[in-house]
C-alpha cells in the first residue's frame, strides 16, 4: 500500500485542513477549535456534567479538564456544584460566552456549511454513513485483521474503488 493511499492518513489530512481553517476563523475570539466545540455543546445545553460534556466532544476527562481550566481562566465558563449532588460538577457559560452565542453559533453553522457545500446531497448521506460506521466500529484486538488477511495491501484512493496494489 502506498502511504498517500492510507485511509487513516487521508482522513487525518482532511481533518487537519478543516481544523486549520476553523482555527483561523476563531483567532479573533482567542479560542481553539476544541474549545469552540465545547462552547457549542454548552450552547446546546448549558450546565452539563463534566462527564457528559467529555462524551459530547469525544474527549477523555483528563484532557477536558485542562481545556476547561483555560476556558474558565479566559472567562467563558465556570464550574458549579450540582445542587442535587455536591460531588458532581456542572459546567456553565458565563455572560461573556453568552454575549458571543450568536456570533459563535453563526460561525459554527457557516463553517460547517462551507465544508458541506462541497458535497452533493448523495455524497453527504454516504459520508455520514461511512463516518458513523468508522466511529462505531469495534477496533478491539480480536476484531483486527491479521497481516495475512485478504485486506493486506489494499488501499483507498478517492475516486477509485478499493483495489489491490502491485506497486513495490
Amino acid at each position: 500500500m502506498l502511504f498517500k493511499d492510507c485511509l487513516c492518513f487521508l482522513v487525518g489530512k482532511v481533518a487537519r485542513k478543516m481544523s486549520r481553517i476553523t482555527k483561523e476563523r476563531l483567532t479573533p475570539y482567542g479560542l481553539t477549535p476544541t474549545q469552540f466545540f465545547m462552547l457549542t455543546a454548552l450552547y446546546e445545553e448549558d450546565g452539563l456534567l463534566i462527564s457528559v460534556l467529555a462524551q459530547k466532544v469525544a474527549l477523555d476527562r483528563a484532557t477536558l479538564t485542562g481545556l476547561l481550566d483555560r476556558l474558565e481562566r479566559d472567562g467563558f465558563t465556570e464550574r458549579r456544584a450540582d445542587p442535587e449532588d455536591r460531588r458532581a460538577i456542572r459546567i456553565h457559560l458565563t455572560a461573556k460566552a453568552e454575549g458571543l452565542r450568536e456570533e459563535l453559533t453563526g460561525l459554527y453553522h457557516d463553517n460547517n456549511g462551507m465544508f458541506l457545500s462541497l458535497l452533493s446531497q448523495e455524497e453527504k448521506e454516504v459520508f455520514e454513513r461511512v463516518v458513523n460506521k468508522l466511529e462505531t466500529a469495534d477496533f478491539g484486538k480480536d476484531s483486527m485483521p491479521t497481516s495475512n488477511s485478504e485486506q493486506d495491501g489494499r488501499c483507498f484512493r478517492p475516486g477509485y474503488e478499493t483495489r489491490q496494489h502491485t506497486d513495490k
